[in-house]
């Protein structure tokens, strides 16, 4: 679903969705952060630990996973909840969808960056 979904707003050809995690990985969406450092720092080398790490996520249950492991957090309200409820679980930053292909570049990169 994330391929899909990154695809549609022009962002698949821009991502390495195998230094991700999703929901086949595990049922906790926090071990999914987990899983997704281990498996970024295995194919670049790198350190991905606190803000490094930026979930891009539609839930509650995503933001709370981000910021539990310190990760930072751009709510999208593409799913069932809308901005002002992913503003309130404590989203770093929020869109309306991933249409603003430089939106969504920049609020990864600002987010990123905290």
């Amino acid at each position: 679903m994330a391929a899909l979904k990154l695809s549609r707003a022009g962002l698949g050809d821009h991502l390495d969705l195998d230094a991700g995690a999703y929901g086949d990985v595990h049922e906790v969406r926090s071990e999914l952060v987990t899983a997704a450092r281990r498996a970024a720092g295995e194919l670049y080398g790198a350190d991905f630990s606190g803000a490094a790490t930026v979930l891009v996520g539609d839930t509650p249950l995503d933001v709370e996973a981000a910021l539990v492991t310190g990760a930072s957090v751009v709510a999208v309200a593409t799913g069932s909840y809308g901005t002002a409820e992913l503003a309130a679980a404590g989203a770093h930053v929020v869109l309306p969808d991933l249409t603003d292909t430089a939106r969504v570049v920049a609020a990864v990169t600002a987010a990123g960056l905290d």
